[in-house]
């Protein structure tokens, strides 16, 4: 889509909220910072082609380059706004950012760990298949903002790495997809090459332990302490 486009849907839409929604000038900028950041994400792809694997994928970007979750949340908020002005004025037909929620932010860190602490712990070399499970199963603790349950409970059907996000299961068997930063795909990928020398033939579970079994949330623990 050329430029003379978006910049007509986005001057429409600051337009409509400092006219009917009677946002002051200063929130309508910020809404307009948060689209520009959406326009350039997408620069390849038409706004109406957009689906929700794309803004997936973008919330992972910008996830993995260290933006917070409240800083995405508040992001795809403006985005989900933006859509729905797009549906409702210019005859698009889907608002791909319906359904989506941004990672948490270091509130799911466990407070035994200050944030440089949880950097440390995924920053190390991973040579022996241990340490690559490690790796793995931190980048998803850490930077993708699953709990320690979820973590242990992934089976590897649940990955879905191309298109940069997991499935988890949560608290009330409610199931939400989480996007992956870069450094928690490459984890992940490197994991799974070698996760057949650790795991029992008839385990489905992502992570395992010594026996070939299910990781538990124990033993997760217990190499946190090792690693930090």
């Amino acid at each position: 889509m050329s430029p003379a486009p978006l910049t007509l849907y986005l001057d429409g839409y600051l337009a409509w909220l400092r006219n009917e929604k009677h946002y002051s000038e200063l929130t309508a900028e910020n809404y307009a910072r948060d689209l520009r950041r959406l326009f350039e994400l997408c620069s390849n792809t038409p706004l109406n082609d957009l689906k929700t694997h794309h803004i997936r994928r973008f919330i992972a970007q910008l996830h993995s380059a260290g933006l917070g979750g409240r800083s995405l949340a508040r992001m795809l908020s403006a985005w989900r706004g933006f859509f729905n002005y797009l549906l409702r004025d210019h005859g698009f037909t889907d608002n791909p950012c319906v359904g989506l929620r941004a990672p948490k932010s270091e509130k799911a860190l466990p407070q035994a760990l200050s944030p440089d602490e949880a950097t440390r712990l995924v920053d190390f070399a991973a040579d022996t298949t241990e340490a690559l499970r490690d790796k793995a199963m931190f980048e998803l603790l850490y930077s993708s903002g699953l709990r320690l349950a979820e973590l242990v409970g992934l089976d590897p059907q649940q990955l879905e790495l191309g298109a940069g996000e997991v499935r988890v299961t949560g608290k009330g068997s409610k199931t939400r997809i989480v996007p992956l930063g870069s450094f928690a795909i490459s984890a992940l990928q490197a994991w799974l090459t070698v996760r057949g020398q650790l795991a029992n033939s008839d385990e489905i579970a992502l992570f395992v332990g010594k026996r070939g079994k299910r990781i538990t949330p124990r033993v997760v623990q217990l190499r946190i302490k090792q690693w930090g």
